[in-house]
């Protein structure tokens, strides 16, 4: 299926108002050696860095979630 033009700009504005970008600088020999261990796994460095922020959110939230609740009950 053809994406028009219009559809790819909606997208671009979509990602510009809705989706930032994480960055982090690293050793050339660290970035490599984590490439070719998520080349071994079979998955993208972009996948298992949104996976590691993704389970460490989970962890914070459940903390916010807990110090809520606790106010709550105050």
């Amino acid at each position: 299926m053809h994406v028009s033009e219009k559809q790819k700009q909606y997208a671009r504005k979509w990602d510009k108002d809705n989706m930032r970008t994480i960055a982090t600088r690293v050793r050339t020999e660290e970035a490599e050696d984590f490439k070719a261990w998520c080349a071994m796994r079979g998955v993208s460095a972009t996948s298992e860095i949104k996976r590691f922020v993704m389970s460490e959110l989970e962890k914070y939230y459940e903390v916010i979630d807990k110090q809520h609740n606790a106010e709550k009950k105050d």
